[in-house]
């Protein structure tokens, strides 16, 4: 999804997943959101604020309505009631990023393991992930082997199975169970 400077865009996902990276330090990154077709993507461009400490990836194609930022910009000015939708959307995300940050200091590896895929197949409407070990230890920004460890530990409880690049989740409830206890971090 290319955003062109001086016609910056906004995307409302259809059935569409892009990630959310937070920059770091080094020129690292950290997966800290999932998008699907519950939100937008280039919001920050039609209320006039900057990104630069933010990217997008796609992680699951798929179609999107296209607006002009500055269009949409225009609508909400002379629109205040969608403002406010966008505005519950963004609380929304800004609560989803704090508990995922919340999270990444106090829970151990399958246990955000089990919430990431948790919100993939929310935000993907599919049991059926097309992730690597390699793209998951990118987003939770660990090393590839605790991966594939936590992976290899809910495999052998039932929860999940994989092979090369599909993780199948095979027991929702009890992957909910597990990445449950990530949601009542600081509670």
């Amino acid at each position: 999804m290319p955003v062109s400077e001086s016609r910056p865009k906004v995307y409302f996902l259809l059935d569409a997943c892009v990630t959310l990276w937070v920059n770091k330090a080094m020129q690292s990154s950290l997966a800290v959101g999932l998008i699907g077709s519950e939100g937008a993507v280039g919001l920050g461009s039609a209320l006039g604020q900057s990104t630069q400490h933010l990217h997008f990836e796609v992680q699951k194609s798929g179609q999107a309505w296209c607006v002009d930022g500055r269009a949409l910009q225009g609508l909400l000015q002379t629109n205040p009631s969608i403002l406010r939708v966008i505005a519950r959307y963004l609380w929304q995300m800004a609560n989803d990023i704090a508990r995922m940050a919340a999270a990444i200091q106090s829970e151990d590896i399958p246990t955000r393991l089990a919430a990431w895929l948790v919100l993939c197949a929310e935000r993907t409407h599919s049991q059926q992930l097309s992730l690597t070990h390699d793209q998951l230890a990118h987003m939770l920004g660990v090393r590839r082997v605790s991966i594939t460890l936590a992976a290899a530990k809910l495999k052998e409880q039932g929860i999940l199975d994989y092979k090369r690049g599909t993780i199948d989740i095979l027991d929702m409830d009890r992957l909910l169970k597990l990445a449950d206890s990530s949601a009542h971090v600081g509670k």
